[in-house]
């Protein structure tokens, strides 16, 4: 069915920018989150983790710990799946870790990947790994291209998967320019404020409440279910208030065992990480190291594009393979291409998606090559990208064609700013001995896909109720309100939506991969317009009137012309709910399922003063382009591109979680993982780009993942221009840049 309608007449509700409902209560902290909920009977759990980065454990001494008072339980992997171990106070908790006693056997690290992939490196799985594909699966899978898991002859080798096409050799040969470079961006953290938090709890039937942290509840149900062989049934997952999450949130990572604790214990159990166990034992994002080589005729004519993707994924598979390749080789139009990638184990971290997974770090290098092949070749950047990059229709590198986009748009819309146009003054206006530059990046994601379901219930006083069991991370709940308004034909003052507990909501998928508005919103409008037809059906016998000419307006459902013959929204919601009525209540249900998805892009600007002493990079003008589709709550999407361009400028200029040769964390606080705050970053200025989306909701798209892909490579353009040099290793910090330019 159509996904675009027309009301009969204008409601308030998409196209509004409505601040969120619940703002208020967060910054004066009256929201409830896992960390505030203090049932009766409340043990805290802690978990003793290992010092190493790899060891056997040869001794464990719990008699001190479980010696301690208030101390319930001490568990070990012995006990398990019987666990136990709780606390009445965290104080107790944390004191009895201290006293457990555990002797180990240190064996050697895989602490590097390139290292890692070589033969005799310390396999971190003997027999390797199945790989594990759920990230990919969470935010949108790529058609068309196949993983080796396990290959052969490779120890720490996970999955493999190589895009061919063309004679790359012959092309080179026949290049004018070759560019050819590494490019290396470690592994960061998603910087949710609030930590992996859990609350669980059995009852007396052998029935497991969890109150989480998720941005899944119905995909932490399964994954706890299938952790701990429980039938989906015995286990009910209540999503709390999520303080972000960003893609780090989508794996159970504590529920498991905090629900084994609570069984052990009989009692209410609460685990919340501390900052330091979410940098040190959380799942960040990959390190992704990218050998890229590229040629281009003197004309600008791209000849061909050779690259190596290596993603680490730390101890167990789960990278985004995929992505990586497709984007390498199909953002812009090089007609030879011989794309590998590799995901290598080491013993670090599992790591998790971040916000358009393996995206940020892929276009850190095409786009870079891009910029550098434009400076060779003598031509404007930013028409070269124009000239080469693919449109609608044109074949990806997994053969898929493209989809609708506005890439094409968000670069050009950019191209016209002025930063842009009188980027040559502001890099003559150079004074201090300061260096100045502009540098421009396009970057976006394809779109992500889940099979969802969403009811729109009309209520005896006329508003109306839509439930679905999203968990609301971006304020995506408010814009489910505003489809719904529109869609059924009432102000969106008269909708109410709940988040759903995984016993009462229907079937929804995760709040990942940009496909809440996307997917979800296509459920509403199915619901809202099956309600709305069963409202007109009740109103036509009511008024002996023909259903095709009926219109709903200001609650109240109208004969079309004859604005005195009506009846209101109440009273149709009230025949639903009297006893002994015949009228079927108001309910329209929606559980679609998608096919089609909606690449979305972004394109960024940068304006920037580099100290040549310090290396110290000074951000004057940020500025975000992007493609919505159609802005249904154009405030809130302005938030995302905004917060979005802010971690995307974080992974540029100051974040990198730093592992020693043992692969131990050697910044695992706040005070030496270096995000950024409002102190270090200018307005960003924002510019919302609308090309419909054929099958979204009234035509949006998703917007919570572009926003963090170009930033790296802006920022990479802005430094050369300014400087001269090239830098290709994230973080752009000081001391890189400013050896770069003493080196130069």
């Amino acid at each position: 069915m159509s996904t675009v309608m027309k009301t009969t007449r204008d409601v308030k509700g998409i196209g509004l920018s409505i601040p969120r409902p619940d703002g208020p209560d967060k910054v004066t902290g009256q929201v409830q989150y896992v960390a505030d909920l203090n049932p009766r009977g409340l043990l805290h759990a802690k978990l003793l983790r290992s010092p190493y980065a790899h060891a056997k454990i040869v001794r464990i001494d719990v008699s001190r710990a479980k010696a301690l008072p208030g101390v319930r339980a001490v568990i070990t992997a012995a006990d398990i799946p019987q666990l136990k171990k709780k606390a009445p106070t965290l104080a107790i908790a944390e004191e009895a870790l201290a006293l457990i006693d555990v002797q180990y056997e240190v064996l050697p690290v895989a602490a590097d990947p390139l290292e890692s992939m070589k033969p005799g490196a310390p396999p971190v799985a003997e027999l390797g790994t199945e790989a594990d594909t759920s990230e990919a699966l969470a935010h949108g899978s790529v058609a068309g291209v196949s993983t080796e898991a396990k290959p052969s002859k490779a120890v720490n080798i996970s999955q493999q998967a190589r895009l061919q096409r063309g004679d790359v050799a012959k092309a080179f040969a026949e290049s004018d320019v070759v560019i050819e470079n590494t490019y290396r961006v470690p592994m960061v953290h998603q910087g949710y404020l609030e930590p992996h938090a859990v609350l669980a709890q059995w009852d007396s039937s052998g029935n497991l409440t969890l109150w989480a942290s998720t941005q899944g509840s119905f995909n932490t149900r399964s994954e706890v279910a299938d952790v701990l062989e429980l039938s989906e049934n015995n286990i009910k997952v209540i999503p709390m208030e999520c303080g972000g999450g960003f893609g780090g949130k989508i794996r159970a990572l504590c529920e498991p065992i905090t629900a084994v604790l609570a069984k052990a214990t009989n009692r209410p159990v609460r685990y919340v990480m501390t900052r330091r166990e979410e940098l040190e034992a959380g799942m960040p994002a990959p390190q992704v190291i990218i050998k890229m080589k590229t040629g281009a005729k003197r004309d600008g004519t791209l000849m061909a594009i050779e690259a190596e993707a290596i993603l680490e994924s730390g101890a167990y598979s789960g990278a985004v393979l995929a992505v990586a390749g497709v984007f390498l080789a199909s953002l812009y139009l090089f007609p030879n291409f011989d794309v590998k990638g590799f995901e290598v184990l080491t013993h670090k971290p599992s790591i998790a998606a971040y916000r358009a997974p393996v995206a940020p770090q892929t276009i850190f290098a095409i786009d870079s090559q891009m910029e550098q092949m434009a400076k060779k070749l003598g031509v404007d950047p930013v028409e070269f990208r124009l000239r080469h990059l693919q449109r609608e229709g044109d074949k990806m590198a997994n053969n898929q064609p493209w989809l609708s986009n506005g890439g094409v748009e968000v670069l050009t819309r950019l191209a016209e700013h002025p930063i842009w146009k009188k980027r040559a003054e502001w890099k003559a206006s150079s004074k201090d001995g300061k260096l100045r530059g502009t540098g421009i990046s396009l970057g976006g994601w394809l779109g992500g896909l889940q099979p969802t379901g969403a009811t729109v219930r009309l209520n005896p006083d006329g508003t109306l109720q839509v439930m679905t069991g999203q968990v609301d991370i971006a304020g995506t709940n408010i814009a489910l309100a505003q489809i719904a308004a529109t869609a059924y034909g009432v102000d969106i003052d008269k909708v109410k939506i709940t988040t759903g507990d995984t016993d009462v909501a229907p079937m929804t998928g995760l709040s990942a991969g940009s496909k809440t508005t996307y997917t979800v919103g296509v459920a509403v409008i199915q619901a809202a317009e099956i309600a709305r037809k069963q409202t007109l059906e009740i109103a036509a016998k009511e008024l002996e009137a023909s259903v095709h000419d009926l219109e709903i307006e200001d609650g109240r459902v109208v004969v079309r012309g004859v604005p005195d013959k009506g009846i209101t929204l109440a009273s149709i919601g009230k025949k639903g709910n009297l006893y002994m009525s015949k009228v079927e209540p108001v309910l329209g249900a929606s559980h679609p399922a998608f096919s089609v998805q909606a690449p979305a892009f972004c394109a960024q600007l940068a304006r920037i003063e580099v100290d040549p002493d310090t290396g110290e990079v000074t951000l004057h003008n940020f500025v975000v382009a992007q493609d919505v589709g159609k802005a249904i709550n154009p405030a809130q999407i302005e938030g995302q591109m905004q917060g979005g361009a802010v971690q995307s400028l974080g992974m540029a200029l100051t974040e990198a979680l730093l592992y020693d040769d043992k692969a131990r964390l050697t910044n695992p606080s706040l005070l030496d993982y270096r995000k950024l705050t409002s102190a270090d970053l200018p307005n960003i200025e924002t510019i919302i780009v609308e090309k419909p989306a054929p099958h979204g909701p009234f035509g949006a798209r998703g917007v919570g993942e572009p926003p963090i892909v170009p930033a790296p490579a802006a920022i990479a353009n802005a430094i050369e221009d300014a400087t001269g040099v090239r830098l290709t290793h994230l973080p752009l910090s000081p001391e890189r840049i400013a050896l770069a330019i003493a080196s130069a």
